[in-house]
């Protein structure tokens, strides 16, 4: 791991949430507090961290999630068990003279977080996919009603899903009833972009402080403030950022071209995809991270066996005791 980036000023850590962490702590509510053990960063146990010095064990485990409430809106805190790697105009990453803070501009570029929403917990009521590359299944009974995500390069990834389930439902409809005509497959794309735009959410209203990454959703897009009856389920995968997305892996155990701004999984070791790859299984999930229930393992989830992936519900109860964190030193705050 660089010691460089460990050693990122406090000053500069303070000061990019210092009025917004004052205003949490002194009229945002808790509304409530998910938890996931610390070290758990292996997905299925067997996965590897790239060879990177950007990115190692720690760097992508979510220690824990909080939902606050505030004007218009749910403000999401995503906690790691690190600090969050800050991209910077040192690293050039095309021809072009590019830097990964072109690139990645809102702070962050090493990790993508996906939770999905189930707002009803009626069976059937939503979707039990999971966005392309995630190679999860969500189990009926969590079925998601809407889809918040957080990656480095939001608008690049919403234009990319937007693509994607446009081809998806193309491809339905052309199974079903064959040649597509050209109103036809306007109105297809047209359907698809709306089921985009209802239902998954990329933020952009984004804070990096430490080892914590803020977002803000708003009611709008909820409905209202986030509820701690609903069921959330989180997931963590490394981030690639590549816009290329592929409809298939084709046989190959490698997923770095599969999914929405995901770092794949294959054999071995690499720089530019996590290892521990299984011989002969090219569906398998290269998420890193991934709450789950008491009593549930994640490592079954993402194993061999791919149990389906129940969502955690927060009870209000159990929300309501959870104190909210002192802010420290390490979590960059003043």
């Amino acid at each position: 791991m660089s010691h460089v980036r460990r050693a990122l000023p406090a000053l500069i850590l303070a000061s990019t949430l210092s009025t917004a962490c004052h205003s949490r702590r002194a009229g945002e509510p808790l509304l409530f507090r998910l938890e996931d053990p610390v070290g758990d960063d292996h997905g299925d146990g067997e996965l590897v961290y790239p060879v990177r010095t950007d990115l190692g064990r720690g760097d992508l485990d979510v220690v824990s999630v909080q939902a606050l409430g505030m004007e218009g809106g749910t403000r999401f805190e995503v906690t790691f068990a690190h600090p969050i790697a800050r991209p910077t105009r040192a690293h050039t990453v095309d021809i072009g003279g590019g830097t990964l803070a072109d690139i990645a501009r809102h702070g962050f570029y090493t990790f993508n977080v996906d939770i999905y929403v189930d707002q009803d917990h009626v069976v059937g009521s939503g979707r039990t996919d999971t966005l392309p590359g995630r190679g999860l299944a969500l189990a009926p009974e969590s079925a998601w009603d809407k889809a918040l995500v957080l990656t480095p390069r939001p608008y690049e990834a919403r234009e990319q899903l937007h693509k994607r389930w446009r081809q998806v439902a193309l491809a339905a409809h052309r199974a079903e009833h064959g040649p597509v005509s050209g109103k036809e497959e306007r109105r297809l794309e047209a359907v698809a972009d709306q089921e985009v735009d209802a239902r998954v959410f990329f933020a952009t209203r984004i804070q990096v402080s430490g080892r914590t990454v803020s977002f803000e959703v708003p009611d709008v897009f909820l409905g209202e403030h986030a509820r701690a009856d609903w069921g959330y389920a989180v997931a963590v995968t490394g981030a690639s950022l590549d816009r290329k997305v592929e409809l298939s892996l084709l046989g190959a155990n490698d997923t770095q071209a599969s999914g929405l701004m995901v770092m794949g999984i294959g054999p071995g070791v690499s720089e530019a995809r996590f290892g521990g790859a299984r011989t002969g299984d090219p569906d398998q999930s290269p998420v890193v991270d991934l709450l789950v229930p008491s009593g549930i393992a994640q490592e079954a989830v993402l194993g061999p066996a791919k149990s389906p992936w129940p969502a955690v519900v927060p009870t209000p109860a159990a929300s309501a005791a959870v104190p909210m964190p002192a802010p420290t030193e390490a979590d960059g705050t003043p």
